[in-house]
Order: structure tokens, then C-alpha cells, then sequence
């Protein structure tokens, strides 16, 4: 189902819940291989946070650089009451 758009809707679904319970911060990790996922999360505005070298190893045993992304859900939230839109439900 890769390209159907159904990661941005679980990311989507994610970050409303993470409004609804307060949460400050969320964290997504993959491998740097996975272009794709990476562009998807940094759309939704999701950061480079840390770069793991050889931290996972693929089950032919090659050793992959693991990317660390996340985004500020409290800051998100303080914009939105800024601009007026309240809490995200």
C-alpha cells in the first residue's frame, strides 16, 4: 500500500491524539534509507534530530544509519491558541 497515503493519515491520527492528551513531543525513527517515510514526516513538520550511525543491523547483517525525527507538539498547540484556533480536537 506504500504511496496510498496511508502513513500521513496514521501521522495525522497520531498528532491529534498527542494534541488531545497534552503531550510535548513526538519522536518518529527509521532508516535513512527510507526516503520516502522521512519526506512524509518532514511535511508535517518533523525535524532532524539525531543520526545514529550502525545502530541497526538488517537481517543479512549490513549494519544502517537510523534517523531520528520530532516535532514540538507543545509549541504546535501555544501557535494555535496564538492564532486563535484553540485546541485541536
Amino acid at each position: 500500500m506504500r504511496g496510498e497515503g496511508i502513513g500521513r493519515l496514521l501521522i495525522q491520527e497520531t498528532f491529534r491524539i498527542a494534541l488531545r492528551l497534552r503531550l510535548e513531543k513526538l519522536t518518529a525513527q527509521m532508516t535513512v534509507d527510507q526516503r520516502g517515510a522521512i519526506a512524509v514526516f518532514e511535511s508535517m513538520g518533523f525535524r532532524g534530530e539525531a543520526l545514529l550511525r550502525d545502530h541497526v543491523k538488517d537481517r543479512a547483517g549490513i549494519k544502517h544509519d537510523l534517523v531520528i525525527l520530532s516535532h514540538d507538539v507543545a509549541r504546535f498547540q501555544s501557535q494555535m491558541e496564538a492564532y486563535g484556533a484553540g485546541e485541536a480536537r
